[in-house]
């Protein structure tokens, strides 16, 4: 039997080296060797000041910008298509296995820092760009598009060119809730809480909360002025807890 001294020893030694070269993406697989599953392996994007980055994830990419100890999962795909502009993770920012990112035509994605994609989320950015603040939740199996088909009558969708309404923006702090679909030209202020499964196609002001198809605004939060809503991945006790595997 292996010995956990072992194992922690090989992992932080192999991700001394991990990296987006094909030296560091093949460290990072070697690292992982003994490593738990899933969010299990969450303190090994503090081993390394450029995070962690799964051997599984689809990188194609040409202006990819990553900030310190992000954490990008399984089977994450981050993709460029033609005319596509930047990604940018801040510092701390994950993004969990099966969520896709992808920019094309004029679009482009910044995630600020702290912020948490959680798995089979879509940001899909054409003709205008997604801009996602510091701190703020994606859950799981979010749709976030800044573009549509046109549906004029007589031809085929497919066969129409894209049209947006203008860039979704996501200010600092915001939740938005599991299954929710955020349509482009949408603005969320700072604190807002979109409920599950919610369609908004509207702006949602600071501190409010929204629900249904269409999202409306049923109350405001009381504690608006919060400067977080709990720990969360990256924050002081989620760090804390990442030094501590680090360190054992």
């Amino acid at each position: 039997m292996i010995s956990e001294r072992f194992t922690s020893y090989w992992t932080r030694f192999w991700m001394r080296y991990a990296g987006l070269s094909p030296t560091g993406r093949l460290a990072t697989r070697l690292a992982v060797q003994f490593a738990p599953p899933f969010q299990l392996r969450e303190y090994l994007r503090m081993l390394n000041p450029q995070g962690y980055i799964s051997p599984e994830a689809i990188l194609y990419h040409s202006k990819l910008r990553l900030g310190r100890h992000v954490f990008i999962g399984d089977r994450v795909m981050i993709i460029e298509r033609e005319g596509g502009g930047a990604i940018e993770l801040g510092n701390g920012v994950s993004v969990w296995g099966d969520s896709q990112l992808e920019v094309g035509q004029g679009g482009e994605i910044t995630l600020g820092d702290r912020t948490r994609v959680n798995r089979g989320v879509q940001l899909l950015s054409y003709l205008a760009p997604i801009h996602i603040g510091r701190d703020v939740g994606l859950s799981t199996n979010c749709l976030l598009y800044s573009f549509n088909h046109g549906i004029a009558a007589g031809r085929p969708y497919l066969e129409q060119p894209l049209e947006t309404n203008g860039p979704i923006i996501i200010d600092d702090h915001a939740w938005i809730g599991m299954g929710s679909i955020i349509l482009s030209g949408v603005h969320i202020g700072e604190h807002a809480v979109v409920a599950a499964g919610s369609v908004v196609h509207h702006d949602v002001p600071a501190g409010a909360v929204a629900a249904g198809n269409p999202a409306r605004v049923g109350k405001r939060r009381q504690a608006a002025n919060d400067e977080t809503d709990g720990p969360g991945l990256g924050s002081e006790q989620g760090s804390a807890e990442a030094r501590k595997l680090v360190e054992r």
